[in-house]
């Protein structure tokens, strides 16, 4: 079992990490780059954090939104022990934790990959990470970037989002960072159960055609997209912030 390292983030705030350069890079993405700012959510929003990892976005959410109604998602094993943890650390209520991966169909013992170097990374589709692998081996040497992307094999649940999603109650966020499952995890939604999402974030790599793809299903189902380059992550790696929202509700919060 990877053990956990207990590191300080800033003043007053540890948290419990596999992997203390990654957790401070999250950190810095998310509270000093503004990644998700400007999110107006009601006070007690139900939000999906669908690829957790070790739950930097949910205390991000949850430190403006006490009262907010969260269901975390994370696949992999030493993540998603440093996410109940940290859950309890904080004294952070209404969180509630799925150790399960999110996807178009119900699958048992679907094969990962996970980078104990790189954990939040860790993906279904390996292939992805080339592009990444060669635009970071221009900072270095390919050989030690290369090493953060040896992967060992977990075999995780996928479940379908639809299963997630309480029938006659409004989902005010549904935040998306999986590694190149965005578009399985937006498949997983039956066409009745679109209605009932306000908004979501997701993290999308633009690799063939990808961001165009989430780009039209997003506006089939009555959202308006903004997509904005991700913060820290070299523009050659082509990852976006993509933005969806329902034009009758964004205003309300």
């Amino acid at each position: 079992m990877t053990d956990l390292l207990d590191i300080p983030l800033d003043e007053g705030l540890d948290f419990w990490t596999p992997h203390a350069e990654e957790a401070r890079w999250q950190y810095e993405e998310i509270f000093d780059q503004g990644c998700y700012d400007g999110i107006r959510l009601r006070p007690d929003a139900l939000v999906l954090d669908v690829g957790a990892n070790i739950g930097l976005f949910t205390y991000f959410l949850k430190r403006d939104h006490p009262a907010a109604r969260v269901r975390a998602f994370e696949p992999m094993p030493a993540p998603a022990r440093a996410l109940r943890r940290n859950v309890a650390r904080h004294g952070l209520r209404d969180v509630v934790v799925e150790e399960c991966a999110l996807g178009g169909e119900d699958q048992d013992e679907v094969l990962f990959h996970y980078y104990p170097l790189a954990p939040g990374n860790s993906t279904r589709y390996p292939a992805d990470k080339e592009l990444q692998i060669a635009v970071l081996s221009r900072l270095g040497t390919e050989e030690h970037v290369r090493s953060h992307y040896v992967g060992e094999p977990v075999r995780v649940p996928v479940r379908r989002l639809s299963s997630f999603l309480p029938a006659g109650e409004r989902v005010d966020l549904v935040k998306v960072d999986v590694e190149g499952a965005e578009l399985d995890v937006l498949r997983g939604v039956d066409p009745g159960q679109w209605a009932s999402i306000d908004r979501l974030v997701l993290e999308v790599q633009d690799l063939d055609g990808r961001l165009a793809e989430v780009d039209a299903l997003l506006r089939a189902r009555g959202f308006e997209v903004a997509a904005r380059p991700s913060p820290l992550i070299p523009e050659e790696i082509r990852t976006f912030v993509v933005h969806a929202t329902r034009p009758d509700r964004a205003r309300r919060g």
